[in-house]
Order: structure tokens, then sequence, then C-alpha cells
């Protein structure tokens, strides 16, 4: 939402709806102005949906309700489930090598979210289109060029697992992991959040003669 005065207004949305506008500024306590006013921004941005209903004669009545994207939104806050599950996966599982099999395969599957998405084969147009995808799904993300000759480093800004990953770093290791399926290049997290940096920034490994990438 562009404003909070607009979170009151859409949780009444949500629990009433549908609901009219003289209804809302009364359960509020506002002009009808004022409602009106935030309902143009919550239905531009898809947070509220519109509808007429025919009642009879005259003019037909508007009501409003939620959209299917703001019951997505208002309350989706996943850190905590992911942080218990993170460490039931980490701590319960007492074999190794079943560790390694269930890392192995959410790293995959995660590539796998990106994969679709991407076109091209070479590693530095395909790390340009995940920075775009990054940033698109609301992680403040770029790609940068050092200089002329430079190799291009992915800075996440923002970290889309902080609270995962304050209480286990592996789960650092394990986007590196999913970025290097993602663009087809070894990566190295050459700076992190965590550690006080202003970006996590994921940088191309040197290519050694001989060797793949």
């Amino acid at each position: 939402m562009s404003e909070s005065s607009d979170r009151p207004l859409l949780d009444l949305i949500r629990r009433e709806g549908p609901v009219t506008v003289a209804e809302m500024a009364g359960r509020l306590g506002v002009t009808a102005t004022a409602v009106r006013n935030r309902l143009v921004r919550l239905v531009d941005s898809g947070l509220v949906e519109r509808r007429a209903e025919q009642g009879g004669r005259g003019r037909p009545r508007h009501t409003y309700r939620a959209s299917v994207e703001a019951q997505k939104q208002i309350g989706q806050n996943y850190a905590e489930l992911a942080v218990v599950l993170w460490d039931e996966l980490m701590s319960a599982v007492e074999d190794r090598k079943l560790r390694r099999f269930l890392f192995g395969r959410i790293t995959e599957r995660m590539a796998n979210l990106y994969r679709s998405q991407l076109q091209g084969d070479e590693w530095e147009g395909r790390l340009v289109q995940l920075g775009t995808i990054l940033h698109d799904r609301g992680i403040e993300a770029e790609v940068t060029h050092a200089g002329v000759g430079a190799l291009p480093v992915l800075k996440q800004h923002s970290c889309p697992y902080y609270a995962l990953a304050e209480v286990d770093r592996a789960v650092c290791a394990m986007e590196r992991k999913m970025f290097e399926k993602v663009v087809g290049r070894s990566l190295r997290l050459s700076q992190c959040r965590l550690d006080g940096h202003r970006s996590c920034d994921f940088e191309a490994k040197p290519m050694l003669v001989g060797l793949p990438a």
C-alpha cells in the first residue's frame, strides 16, 4: 500500500466486504470523501475490487471487496515458519547424506523457479535477467560492472531470507548454489549484509584453463 492510512480501510473491507462508501465512512468515523480518496489508491493498486449491484430502480449501488491479491499480501509472513522448518531440517535429520540430499533438492527446486523465466545460454546475460526478476519480486537487486572488461556482479541490497540467515548462514550458501544453477557459472559471495556490508555481492569465480566454470 502506498500510505499507512490505507491499512485500516483495507482491513475493514477484507473483514466485512462487500461494503459501500457510506458504510466504510460510518465504521471509520471519517468523511465519504476521505474514503473515496483512499479507495482510488487501493483500487488502482489491485488490492480492492469495485462492483456495481443493481438493487432495484435508479442507479446501481457500488460495493468494494478485497481482491485475491490483497488476501495473499495481508498477514503474509513466512519468516517464523521458515526458521522452524530449517532448524528441523538441519538438526532433526541426523543422517548427513540425507541432509545434503535434501539441501540439494531444495536448491534445485528454487533454481527451477527462475530458470523458466530466463532466455539464452550466455551466463552474463542470464545474470542480468536474474537481477531483473529479483527486483520485480520486491528484492532490491541490481547487476553492476566495476569497469571496462570487469565481470558483472549481482548485488542484493535486501535479503529475502534475512531472518533465516541470521539463524544459520548455510542459507547464504544455498542461495549462492541456486544462483549458480540458474546462470550456469560458479559464483562466490564476496561480501554479505550479515557482516555489515550494504549488499550481498555475488561475483563470478575466475575460470581456470582446462576446467569448467
